[in-house]
């Protein structure tokens, strides 16, 4: 009975030791792949000139979208970035009223990938609108390397409208390549976290890629209120009061937007309005997500142009 105590004492100690170098091995590894970078202080967004890819290479194409920002502190100046030497991935997120803090986690070579790590700490609402942007510097034999954004947390609850709209209404028609979700928002209420209310008319198109145009199959108007809350991982939609179809449609948008009902029914009726709306938010979207097409267009119409191709 001992014997078989001592083998089996023995071959926990042998586990416990392969599994410590395991572990070991994986931390070497994870050490290895780490990309050394710099924050870059004291820059700006230049936000008249569109979003910048999020790896930038070149002085000439940094000094298109930031600007510097020198103040009298003692580490007032902009960072020194040499791109002869250097090269900088950026983050700029939406303007928002809320106070909000980019920080840079880390940086990851897996194959021809960087992928950046990083964090956003959502604060107290202000009084005015900011633009939460991060700069970092990397070495330029990284250069060539691919880049991936990291990050788990959702940054506003533009992020939340978005997710709710394509998971829980997307999938409700013709699924295709890509869902693309655009709104105007008519009003908010802020005051409480728990319960963030958006006034908006929602809409969710979807597209499929043909040559270098997205064409739509399927999609729709989904004017409402969304009810959302603020977490510890992020904004979540809880609940969302959309307006009727049929006869109930003119009472139920009534009831939904109260006081706000003449504004909600001049923008829904605007269809140049909206119609610049589709185009600055597809632009955006093949922009994110690396897509060729330059069109757009509609079942039984012409290909409309939402951006031009240098």
């Amino acid at each position: 009975m001992k014997k078989k105590i001592f083998v089996y004492a023995t071959l926990l100690a042998m586990v416990a030791c392969t599994n410590n170098k395991q572990v070991t091995a994986v931390e070497n590894n994870e050490e290895n792949n780490k990309i050394v970078f710099e924050a870059a202080k004291n820059y700006f967004y230049n936000h008249n000139v569109g979003l910048p890819s999020p790896k930038i290479t070149t002085e000439k194409e940094f000094r298109k979208y930031f600007g510097m920002a020198t103040t009298m502190s003692t580490d007032g100046k902009p960072t020194a970035i040499d791109f002869s030497k250097q090269f900088v991935l950026d983050i700029v997120l939406p303007a928002s009223e809320w106070l909000m803090e980019i920080t840079p986690v880390k940086v990851m070579a897996k194959g021809d990938t960087l992928l950046y790590y990083y964090q956003v700490k959502v604060g107290q609402k202000q009084s005015f609108q900011s633009q939460p942007i991060s700069i970092i510097i990397i070495d330029k034999e990284n250069e060539k390397q691919g880049v991936v954004l990291v990050n788990e947390q959702d940054i506003t609850y533009n992020q939340a409208i978005d997710r709710y709209l394509v998971n829980e209404i997307g999938t409700n028609y013709t699924q295709s390549d890509y869902c693309v979700p655009f709104y105007n928002i008519i009003d908010t209420d802020e005051d409480n976290t728990d319960d963030i209310k958006v006034w908006g008319d929602f809409w969710v198109l979807n597209y499929n890629q043909v040559s270098d145009t997205l064409k739509c199959v399927s999609g729709g108007n989904h004017p409402g209120l969304m009810h959302i809350r603020q977490t510890e991982k992020g904004f979540q939609v809880i609940a969302f009061d959309q307006v009727a179809d049929g006869s109930d449609n003119m009472p139920s948008a009534k009831r939904i937007f109260g006081n706000k009902y003449n504004s909600f029914q001049a923008i829904n009726s605007d269809e140049g309005w909206r119609e610049q709306m589709r185009i600055d938010k597809l632009a955006d979207y093949a922009m994110k997500h690396k897509l060729t097409a330059t069109m757009y267009q509609d079942f039984g119409r012409p290909a409309k142009r939402f951006r031009n191709v240098k």
